[in-house]
């Protein structure tokens, strides 16, 4: 009757499973990246990912932000992140891509 409803459990994305956990800095990124895409409300959704000269960036939709895509890219340190808003989904893979 009041049962939590089943959530599906999402592999992480390949860059962000790749990562070495052994170095303290690629630790706290792959902690950042899992943090932001799990849990109860989840604010990212990923749509692509790359790591380009050990920066790592994913085009993602936000869950619950407008403008709702947008391309993030984790600093080297793991200890933050900056984003650029785009229009829509084809607008943030395409940025992605071009990067």
């Amino acid at each position: 009757m009041n049962r939590l409803a089943a959530i599906p459990r999402r592999r992480p994305p390949a860059v962000a499973a790749s990562l070495d956990l052994s170095d303290d800095a690629q630790k706290r990124t792959h902690e950042l990246i899992q943090r932001l895409h799990t849990g109860r409300w989840p604010l990212f959704r990923c749509l692509g990912m790359r790591q380009k000269d050990g920066v790592i960036q994913e085009a993602v939709m936000w869950t619950r932000h407008k403008p709702t895509f947008g391309v993030v890219t984790y600093r080297r340190d793991g200890l933050g992140l900056s984003w650029r808003d785009y229009p829509n989904k084809i607008a943030a893979l395409t940025a992605l891509r071009s990067t």
